[in-house]
């Protein structure tokens, strides 16, 4: 019965070792295999960042540069078109202010003068007759009109010579 008892727990022995051996490479097999679905997705994913050829890169470029460049250059036309419109009405609104001081200053130069001069005209002579006193005073007014014109012909002389931009001669470009 000893031999017996010797196969059969040497049986056992054998059986349990055999039982551990599964019970490893259970754990090794799934340790190796508990990832496969990650590694699946993985390797089923679509390339997102992929490398292409510099030769559809360049093509692209000169694509975009031909669609957008008459438009740049359009809109640049369109800018430099409303710049000299600006200019200008900068030019006539300063030309404006110009005369505006100008018939400010006269106007306000006349009225000192006028009265200074009626004062000292009536104080030196005295008595005039009003007829006389009317003349002048219509004369000086008609000197102030006249100043004031020969100003304003002058600035609008001034204004026109300004806005004549001189044409660059194409032997010069």
């Amino acid at each position: 019965m000893a031999s017996q008892y010797n196969t059969l727990s040497n049986c056992i022995s054998s059986l349990r070792e055999s039982v551990q051996l599964l019970d490893d490479s259970y754990k090794l097999l799934y340790d190796s295999t508990k990832d496969v679905v990650r590694i699946k997705k993985v390797l089923q994913t679509k390339r997102v960042f992929g490398l292409i050829p510099e030769s559809d890169l360049n093509s692209a470029k000169t694509n975009f540069k031909v669609q957008v460049e008459p438009q740049v250059n359009q809109l640049l036309t369109t800018i430099d078109k409303e710049l000299i419109k600006l200019n200008k009405k900068k030019i006539n609104l300063q030309n404006k202010f110009d005369l505006q001081a100008v018939r400010l200053s006269g106007s306000s130069a006349a009225a000192t003068a006028a009265t200074s001069g009626t004062n000292l005209s009536l104080n030196k002579i005295g008595k005039i007759d009003s007829s006389k006193l009317n003349r002048l005073k219509f004369l000086r007014n008609k000197k102030e009109r006249l100043k004031y014109s020969l100003s304003r012909l002058n600035l609008q002389d001034k204004k026109s010579r300004l806005s004549m931009t001189p044409l660059k001669h194409p032997d010069n470009v």
